[in-house]
């Protein structure tokens, strides 16, 4: 494994047989950072065959793991708790340098315990680049508010949105939050505000796409007594009076119609609301903080936005980036869902490397909206430990991503993986019509059925 001396073929061949009886996972890499063994208790642990981990290089995925830092520096880390960048949780384990007796490391072995089993296989995916990984900025989690810590991701784009928003929740001025349906809009305002001097006081959400037109009006200002047919004997306190001293929170903005736009305006320069069918100015001393996932500059030029309202709610923008745009957070929550929604439903779940694949590539047009509830969906109909990519509901098939990885030959063999498996799909599993779609020799066939471990998923046919 290490070298090719007798003496040492004779102590791997035992030292093999020893860490197979270790239940706890075990990991080894040589000195270029290539997985050179993994124990039975990591694959058991973890659900994933040695054949897979074999020969991955951290380098060309995760250069800052604790295996590749140990490498680097020679010193060991003891078995205590450590927070993983990779996996965007803390985990305990021991990473312990292996010299020559020229004092140069040769390899690298990290123990797990049982509290770090959670997932220690992620490491080995490929979320980010090595390209990624250069444009990580100064800005951690740990820098940030409590508020901030608590929301799910690690990627640099997302860091730097949240410290953002963090460094502006002490002002009083109008933030806009930017962003795609189903990025976490609400999460990161709710945040602000918990950060905020008034955070003792009213959350008030309104997402104004979901409420009627001609519900908007009294939703917001509220009315007073007998202001209209049906209205309540005793009136209705508005969201935005229920707000006050604390924050407003106006989802989806761009939905409002011109004439509600107008008495929103109204309010925001003001200060003061007047219930529908109410002569009475009521003060209110309210943070606003509004979203939308519309474009608000097409919108005015078109007339469908006012421009004085545009500038008033557009003092400080903070744009959201997509999931897909987050490459190093979508396995760090997908874990986070698959934990959840485990313990909800009682069960105790892992991921497969092939369902792995397919969620690091998969374009997320839901956003983090849409991942947790395709994870949720695994997790209820699952009737193994392990998630296969059939437990996986992806309803958009043409929202797929090219790798992320830019190593050339794992793209190569990640494209001929996926034709493979379109072409056996489409064939019913007849690998002579499978054979015939792909327009390659039967031996050739069988040689890349084999290297990608599809001989024993496959039926044989024709």
């Amino acid at each position: 494994m290490l070298n090719e001396s007798k003496e040492w073929a004779i102590v791997e061949k035992h030292l093999g047989r020893i860490l197979d009886m270790v239940t706890d996972p075990v990991i080894i890499i040589n000195n270029e950072g290539v997985v050179v063994y993994v124990n039975q208790g990591y694959e058991r642990q973890v659900g994933v065959s040695k054949e897979k981990v074999l020969g991955r290089c951290l380098y060309d995925y995760y250069p800052h793991d604790k295996l590749l830092q140990v490498l680097e520096e020679g010193q060991a880390i003891e078995a205590e708790e450590h927070y993983n960048e990779t996996l965007g949780h803390k985990i305990v384990a021991g990473f312990l340098p292996m010299k020559d007796e020229k004092g140069e490391v040769m390899a690298v072995a990290g123990i797990g315990t049982s509290a770090s089993i959670y997932h220690i296989y992620t490491r080995l995916s490929p979320a980010l680049t090595i390209k990624e990984k250069r444009k990580f900025t100064e800005v951690t989690k740990e820098k940030l508010p409590s508020s901030f810590q608590e929301i799910i991701g690690e990627d640099p784009r997302f860091l730097n949105c949240l410290n953002l928003a963090a460094q502006v929740a002490g002002s009083d001025a109008s933030i806009i939050l930017r962003g795609e349906t189903g990025v976490g809009k609400e999460l990161i305002a709710r945040a602000i505000h918990e950060t905020s001097a008034n955070f003792r006081h009213p959350f008030i959400t309104v997402n104004c796409a979901a409420i009627p037109e001609n519900l908007i009006e009294s939703e917001l200002f509220g009315y007073a007594p007998g202001a209209f047919t049906g209205a309540q004997p005793s009136g209705k306190v508005g969201k935005i009076e229920l707000a006050d001293k604390g924050t407003l929170f106006l989802d989806e903005i761009g939905d409002l119609t011109l004439n509600t736009q107008v008495k929103l305006l109204r309010f925001l320069q003001e200060r003061y609301i007047e219930r529908i069918g109410g002569n009475k100015q009521i003060p209110i001393d309210a943070r606003i903080i509004t979203a939308t996932n519309r474009n608000l500059e097409q919108m005015v030029q078109q007339g469908e936005f006012r421009m004085d309202l545009y500038f008033r709610i557009n003092v400080i923008p903070v744009y959201i980036p997509p999931l897909r745009e987050r490459p190093a957070d979508i396995l760090i929550l997908a874990y986070h869902f698959l934990d959840h929604y485990g313990k909800k439903y009682h069960k105790k779940l892992g991921l497969s490397t092939e369902a792995l694949e397919y969620l690091q590539h998969y374009n997320y047009p839901g956003n983090v909206r849409e991942l947790k509830n395709i994870i949720e969906h695994a997790a209820i109909v699952c009737s193994g430990e392990a998630i296969s990519p059939d437990f996986l509901r992806l309803p958009f098939h043409d929202h797929l991503q090219e790798p992320v990885d830019l190593n050339l030959t794992h793209a190569i063999e990640y494209t001929e993986k996926t034709l493979l498996k379109k072409a056996l799909e489409k064939a019913q599993n007849n690998k002579s019509k499978a054979i015939e779609y792909l327009g390659i020799s039967r031996g050739a066939f069988y040689a890349k059925i084999e290297k990608y471990g599809l001989h024993d998923k496959e039926k044989e046919g024709g």
